[in-house]
């Protein structure tokens, strides 16, 4: 049991978490491994009006520097340093995964939300998921404190000049703009040409933007250089600091990081050396999805970090998201492309799982076939056979093909095994293709980077 000390005290995300447990009427382990519900007393009341500041809630919690026991269920009384702090840090909750695609939504805009006005409880965020979740909202609190202080460092001074359009909700003439030019361009949607989340524009100069992207959307065909004109204009406003394209990550560093992408000119293309560093494998319904993949980038000394993750988990597609490039800042890259996935794939005359039909619709894998189990078991049997990949947990052909058909009848099982089996595809891709692995994880990363001539310049905050 790893339970609070000192050093966890100013950091205010694990105070909310706790009051919004004691909040909510949730048990809370302690010392020893029993959990209590703590009352609602009038020192929690107090700490709640403080929870982030530390200046006041240490007074608090740890007055005159002596650990005060105001956490009780009536009988018993404990102290901050006496909870246990895994529930709080990730070490023992439920994962943040399983939420999936509408923790992520929810949390941009209560990002953007930040931007205009102080968050500092899980109600500020008008988000109900973080409402109902404290856990969730304790992920995100410290996106929420130092996102804007990263935005106005970005614009070198305040935000009243200026405009923040949010590209997911403005329905404005801006928007409207970008996406004309992602039509006449024929780029695809707004992410794989530039990810910016927020474009922060000077209110004066507004209608003079629009004004001059739409003249360049207007004038340019693709083959008159439509794309690099745009591209082009678009880093000079940020040059002339009259618009700034930002794109908006959870930060989950005790500071935010500011990076800028795709300046014209000084783009540089991943070219890395490699290796496969350690892969688990469990084709049992036991354990975790087969999902996350570890490479050693020998040419950095790092390690690159790739997911193959359902949104949410569920019945459903995979995603795949770099979340460590193995550089020397270890940065978080997001999601890669489909598009991306496919063509890299596709060189080598594979393809991922693209649809759910490959197991059947609507009843959970009523298209999975005596070939199919096969196929798949064939994929397990070569994994398992190259040294870096762990088999958690044998499983026999005759032990699998009997899984699937309780698959079928149960749903839970059902969506477990599509997502074990989806990374189980992509894992095999690595294996069998494992000494031109350099070339193939170069141009995930590039893509997740969005290293593309036609992409655009951004800045990412994370």
């Amino acid at each position: 049991m790893a339970l609070f000390k000192k050093a966890d005290l100013p950091k205010s995300k694990y105070i909310v978490s706790i009051v919004a447990k004691i909040k909510k009427g949730t048990p809370i382990k302690v010392e020893g491994g029993k959990s209590y519900k703590f009352k609602k007393t009038k020192d929690i009341d107090m700490l709640e009006k403080v929870q982030t500041n530390f200046q006041k809630y240490g007074k608090i919690l740890n007055p005159n520097n002596k650990y005060a026991p105001i956490f009780t269920d009536g009988k018993k009384y404990f102290t901050f340093i006496e909870i246990d702090k895994a529930p709080f840090s990730g070490m023992g909750g439920t994962s943040r995964n399983t939420l999936g695609k509408a923790l992520a939504d929810a949390g941009e805009l209560a990002t953007v939300m930040s931007l205009s006005k102080k968050i500092e409880t899980a109600k500020d965020t008008k988000q109900s998921i973080f409402e109902k979740d404290p856990e969730a909202f304790s992920d995100w609190y410290n996106t929420f404190q130092l996102t804007k202080p990263a935005v106005i460092k970005v614009v070198d001074g305040t935000l009243n000049s200026f405009d923040i359009i949010h590209d997911a909700t403005d329905k404005s003439e801006f928007t409207s703009t970008i996406n004309n030019f992602l039509k006449k361009s024929k780029i695809g949607n707004s992410n794989s040409w530039n990810p910016a989340d927020i474009y922060v524009i000077k209110s004066d100069k507004r209608k003079k933007i629009i004004d001059d992207l739409k003249k360049i959307v207007d004038t340019y065909d693709i083959s008159e250089g439509l794309v690099n004109m745009f591209n082009d204009k678009i880093y000079k406003l940020y040059e002339k600091k009259i618009m700034y394209p930002i794109s908006l990550k959870q930060i989950t560093a005790p500071k935010a990081r500011i990076e800028k992408n795709n300046k014209p000119g000084t783009v540089v293309a991943a070219n890395y050396n490699i290796e496969i560093a350690k892969f688990n494998c469990n084709l049992t319904p036991e354990g975790k999805e087969i999902g996350l993949f570890t490479f050693n980038n020998t040419t950095t000394k790092k390690q690159i970090s790739m997911q193959v993750r359902g949104f949410p988990h569920g019945y459903g597609t995979a995603q795949t998201e770099i979340t460590s490039d193995g550089t020397p800042t270890g940065g978080r890259l997001g999601k890669v492309s489909t598009k991306v996935v496919d063509n890299v794939m596709g060189l080598y005359n594979d393809a991922r799982i693209s649809s759910i039909r490959y197991f059947g619709t609507p009843e959970p894998f009523s298209d999975f076939d005596e070939n199919k189990c096969k196929e798949v078991y064939g994929m397990y049997e070569t994994v398992i056979k190259e040294p870096k990949v762990k088999n958690e947990k044998n499983i026999s052909y005759k032990e699998f093909k009997k899984l699937i058909e309780v698959a079928k009848s149960k749903r839970s099982i059902a969506e477990n095994m599509v997502m074990k089996i989806q990374g189980l595809k992509i894992m095999h891709f690595f294996v069998k293709n494992k000494k031109d692995l350099s070339t193939i994880m170069n141009k995930m990363i590039n893509g997740a980077k969005k290293i593309n001539p036609n992409n655009g310049f951004f800045i990412k905050i994370y």
